[in-house]
């Protein structure tokens, strides 16, 4: 893959912040029209919060990942194939979500009168049928850096965006070079725009809407078992008394490198994403979901053979209808948002659908209409 040179100032078609999934497929497709892109991330490795993961058992997804069986994940799957140029095939799996209460598993039917602050996110997860994959992100993010031939910049952040009128002319990255573009893609969480770009140019009802919105940060746990531990294949939602819920599911048991049979389970919980600054409470949750685990398979995690904690800030929440259809910002004709928090479909599904929508858009293709809330960024503005 090309790196980037070192350069103070450089001349792109498409500007792409935010190396994740999302960001990858659109610095793929937009290189495929013939365009000079420019790929930013603030990490060091690609990915985002689908990148490979390592562990003592194998490569497995960074952290818990999940596909509802409906129509819509079905037809963006179909044009992910189109483009890593590679088929997915689709296991359809049955298998109502469980809980557990009163020392026995039970079909889970929601949270009843309990008040769940993250109850609409966790309830997405709670579905009778999904889909296993052939391949997962952990396969296509090696396969979209591998054909990305552009401009790549890592370690580095977008630090500001400077406007003129209706167009963001120029990017500030790492606080010392300036990129600009004919186009930009914001691939990364939306929330940080309310800071990268002057107040004239974010609608007042918007930024609130960036700021002070409810949004989740989910914290993951990975964990490799000794043994296996159940052929459940049902996504769990276990819940403590005056503890936030946790959802896991069980991998089909897998041979490590000396011969031994091991399982692994991915779990994650939400909390509200002011949480993160406090590790105390983070470490707290994280435990929360150890606890719960071992109250509904006891012996679960005994000689446990490595854990992996990750977590993704503000990964979880609402942003339907805040921006138009195909992501573009108000008031300026150059940027584009992409983010799975803006379709209603929740986590990857909702991201790969956003992805494909701004992409249609910029190739001049018509954009399937989504449902949407009221549009934050027009109408009448708060008073300070």
């Amino acid at each position: 893959m090309a790196q980037s040179k070192t350069v103070k100032t450089a001349e792109f078609d498409s500007i792409v912040i935010g190396g994740g999934l999302a960001g990858l497929i659109a610095a793929h497709q937009l290189e495929g029209t013939g365009r000079k892109v420019a790929l930013i991330d603030g990490l060091d490795v690609l990915g985002g919060s689908c990148r490979t993961a390592q562990t003592k058992a194998g490569p497995i997804d960074h952290g818990l990942k999940f596909i509802p069986e409906t129509q819509e994940s079905e037809e963006t799957l179909a044009w992910l194939e189109t483009v890593l140029g590679e088929p997915i095939q689709l296991k359809r799996v049955e298998a109502p979500p469980l809980t557990y209460d009163d020392g026995k598993f039970k079909p889970f039917v929601g949270f009843g009168d309990q008040k769940i602050e993250s109850a609409a996110e966790v309830s997405s997860y709670a579905k009778d049928r999904y889909l296993q994959l052939s391949t997962t992100p952990k396969d296509w993010i090696p396969k979209l850096i591998e054909t990305f031939t552009g401009t790549l910049m890592t370690q580095s952040y977008a630090t500001k965006m400077q406007v003129d009128d209706e167009f963001v002319i120029e990017i500030l990255v790492n606080g010392a070079k300036r990129l600009s573009g004919r186009e930009v893609l914001f691939c990364a969480n939306p929330q940080q725009l309310a800071r990268l770009l002057p107040e004239s140019h974010v609608p007042a009802r918007l930024r609130q809407k960036l700021i002070k919105g409810e949004f989740f940060t989910s914290l993951n746990l990975d964990l490799v078992h000794a043994a296996p531990v159940t052929d459940s294949q049902s996504i769990h939602v276990l819940k403590g008394a005056n503890e936030e819920p946790c959802v896991g599911l069980f991998r089909e048991p897998t041979k490590m490198e000396d011969g031994k049979l091991v399982q692994i389970s991915q779990w994650l919980t939400l909390v509200h994403r002011d949480i993160t600054e406090e590790p105390e409470l983070v470490a707290s949750a994280l435990k929360q979901i150890k606890r719960q685990v071992k109250r509904a398979y006891e012996n679960s995690l005994e000689g446990l053979i490595q854990e992996r904690i990750v977590v993704n800030p503000s990964s979880h929440g609402d942003l339907v209808g805040v921006l138009p259809e195909d992501g573009q910002w108000p008031k300026l004709q150059n940027l584009w948002v992409v983010s799975g928090l803006m379709d209603p479909n929740k986590n990857l599904i909702g991201s790969l659908r956003q992805t494909r929508r701004t992409l249609a858009a910029l190739a001049g293709e018509p954009v399937v209409a989504i449902d949407q809330d009221t549009d934050l960024s027009e109408g009448p503005q708060p008073t300070a």
